[in-house]
């Protein structure tokens, strides 16, 4: 089998299409389809295949060592970290990355937003049939905590009716609207011809901190920053929590926010799946409402490819990095000649149909865009979707990019994800993600009152000169040039000037906010280009 030739059909970008899951229908006549022999013969075979997967999966969990520190386990349970110990080891900080995407995958509470649900068990996570959303789902999107107060009460409503509507068709909700990546805002197109969208979320420390600051305007943010009455105490300004009861208002004074649990950020890239619902065992899966760059908004089953989880919590105040993919992105680049990852054994997962966002089969006809050139920056977007294209030497939405990883996942990181997986049920979508790497701090120091950009980096670890750390589903183009840090130690408050509205075809409006170095010095937003991207008013 070609894992380069990709199944699905180049259908291009899809308009108006109303899909609903059928995991479970696909999944019995599956199963229909494979039996054969006298009746009951292909149920015989079928517990005796779950027999021996459960005993490859028991092997494989005694064969694979725990390799976390006592100060970072992972354990099957809704455990978030709130205190950063490494001791100066790199996996320490990938097992602790591998607990809090334990922690924020976990079903959330219903009726309670941004809380596990605590009658949920370890064998209940990750499953298919599991479609309530997940802790981090059930977070407030960026544009729900920087809405103005007005618009924010109709949005509540109207997520309420989105939320209903999720509960009715059993599935969560998202709103998709961005396609631009981090640094350049290009984009990325799997082999099925679909674009990939972000999607940015909160948890209740940060959204409170903000809210509560008045941190959602310009004025807010260069009144917090330039507090006087912080700088005189030595604490407090601009100020993200990192829990532990160790936090503050924008003056200093002593103040606790949402689950005490520290800033946690996450960012989020979704891709469609195939519509006959083949690959929904092997993704996270949601129903969401997608508005492209050109056609109409539509409804579609979209399945996450990539995650930034940011972190900053006790002994972590330059925060804590770490990006989770899907095993079947792409392979490694393996200095031009790709190779598939190497992944720690899993007994539990089945055979990929190809790669996401990577095709062998390649040719200069088939690509007469990017010529199969791995990682090729999009030019000029056409606006349309078939010939004739304009203008002219434009790049379709819906022509695939070739990707591959730069660097490939260290043993490190693939120890603790294999260690992971062994504490996983046997269909558990999880299975299929896997840990890329985790930037910390080396040198932790609390971030003054009054800081300006650039900000320290603590000596993250490991840093640009041994290891670029890279999401090759949100960081497709600057694999070999930007790290997390890099970028974001020159994360500035909001100015007016500082970002520009982009109309899309629809009426729609988009943010684009240069990410990057800045030209002067100006009052730093703790690491976030949140509030850059966020500030509206």
């Amino acid at each position: 089998m070609d894992l380069g030739q990709f199944t699905r059909v180049y259908t291009g970008l899809r308009n108006h299409r109303s899909l609903t899951f059928s995991f479970l229908t696909a999944f019995v006549l599956t199963l229909a389809a494979c039996a054969s022999g006298p009746a009951g013969q292909g149920a015989k075979q079928e517990v005796a295949a779950e027999n021996h997967q459960e005993k490859a999966a028991q092997d494989s969990a005694a064969s694979t060592a725990n390799p976390c520190p006592a100060s970072s386990t992972i354990q099957m349970q809704a455990i978030m970290p709130t205190l950063f110990l490494t001791s100066g080891n790199q996996i320490g900080a990938d097992c602790l990355a591998w607990q809090e995407f334990i922690y924020l995958n976990w079903r959330a509470q219903p009726g309670n937003p941004g809380n596990p649900d605590p009658t949920a068990s370890a064998a209940d996570f990750g499953l298919p049939t599991d479609l309530q959303p997940k802790v981090w789902e059930s977070y407030e999107s960026l544009e729900q905590v920087f809405a103005p107060q007005s618009s924010k009460m109709a949005s509540k409503s109207s997520a309420s009716q989105l939320l209903q509507l999720a509960y009715t068709s059993e599935l969560a909700n998202i709103h998709l609207l961005s396609i631009g990546q981090a640094g350049n805002g290009k984009w990325l197109t799997s082999q099925g011809g679909d674009l990939v969208y972000y999607d940015v979320r909160l948890n209740l420390d940060e959204a409170q901190f903000i809210q509560q600051n008045q941190l959602t305007t310009f004025a807010g943010q260069q009144a917090c920053a330039s507090n006087q009455q912080a700088q005189q105490k030595g604490v407090g300004g601009l100020n993200l929590p990192q829990g532990g009861n160790q936090d503050t208002d924008c003056s200093g004074n002593p103040q606790t926010y949402g689950l005490n649990l520290g800033t946690i950020e996450l960012k989020s890239a979704w891709v469609q799946l195939p519509v006959d619902h083949s690959l929904d065992y092997r993704y996270l899966t949601t129903q969401a409402n997608i508005v492209p760059p050109i056609g109409q908004p539509y409804t579609a089953t979209v399945g996450l490819v990539g995650l930034h989880i940011v972190h900053k919590l006790q002994g972590g105040p330059q925060f804590v990095w770490a990006t989770f993919e899907q095993i079947d992105n792409d392979p490694d680049n393996n200095n031009g000649n790709p190779q598939p990852p190497q992944l720690p054994p899993n007994p539990n997962q089945q055979p990929a149909t190809g790669y996401q966002f990577y095709s062998a089969s390649c040719t200069s006809q088939s690509d007469p865009f990017y010529q199969c050139k791995p990682n090729e920056l999009p030019g000029t977007p056409c606006t349309t979707l078939a010939p004739p294209y304009q203008p002219s030497g434009c790049d379709p939405y819906n022509a695939p990019i070739q990707v591959t990883r730069i660097y490939a996942v260290d043993s490190t990181a693939n120890s603790a994800t294999g260690y992971a997986w062994t504490l996983m049920p046997a269909k558990s979508v999880f299975n299929y993600y896997r840990l890329i790497e985790v930037q910390w701090p080396n040198a932790p120091a609390p971030l003054p009152p009054g800081s300006v950009t650039p900000l320290t980096t603590g000596d993250i670890t490991p840093n640009a000169s041994t290891l670029i750390t890279a999401n090759t589903t949100a960081e497709t183009y600057v694999q070999n040039t930007h790290t997390c840090m890099s970028c974001h130690m020159n994360a500035p408050i909001a100015t007016p000037s500082s970002v520009a509205l982009m109309r899309v075809q629809n009426g729609s409006m988009q943010r684009q906010v240069m990410l990057g170095k800045q030209t002067t010095s100006t009052y730093a937003s703790d690491y976030s280009f949140i509030f850059a991207a966020g500030t509206n008013h």
